[in-house]
């Protein structure tokens, strides 16, 4: 039995016998959250990655490239509230360390905004226009951070 068969056995940790390369761990990697989300700009959705793409990247970074795992992060993950509406899925959006926690620092007296009325639309309607509304917003955001700022 070679040594990385040995270490396999009692760490969970599969490895490339001839070159101790990890490839694969019994369970979840510690530190796979790090890759949960990754920013791509302010006010736009993170890259959600599936569970499986974070697990593998936290395996090639800390276990096979060594690297240290984040001691000092200028960011916390925070639940995306509204990630779940847009997208159907659980998400979570970095903050700075110093954010408020969730709910805090939130102006609840503000007038709500009125809309037009979508009584009676059917479920492919809405899906149609929950589409095009976030496909604007990422737009308008995305023009906002550009070069030209937005300008002509």
């Amino acid at each position: 039995m070679t040594w990385s068969q040995r270490a396999d056995r009692l760490d969970g940790i599969r490895r490339d016998p001839e070159t101790g390369i990890v490839y694969a761990r019994e369970s979840r990697h510690p530190l796979a959250d790090w890759f949960r989300s990754v920013p791509m700009g302010q006010g736009l959705p993170g890259m959600q990655m599936p569970p499986e793409i974070q697990h593998l990247l936290a395996i090639h970074v800390f276990d096979n490239l060594r690297l240290p795992a984040p001691t000092d992060a200028l960011y916390k993950p925070r639940r995306d509230k509204n990630a779940t509406a847009a997208t159907g899925h659980d998400a979570v959006t970095w903050v700075p360390i110093g954010a408020p926690d969730e709910g805090q620092g939130e102006d609840i007296t503000e007038a709500p905004v009125l809309v037009a009325d979508i009584t009676g639309y059917t479920p492919a309607q809405i899906a149609a226009m929950k589409a095009q509304i976030r496909q604007e917003e990422i737009r308008q955001k995305m023009l906002a951070q550009s070069d030209t700022g937005g300008a002509p």
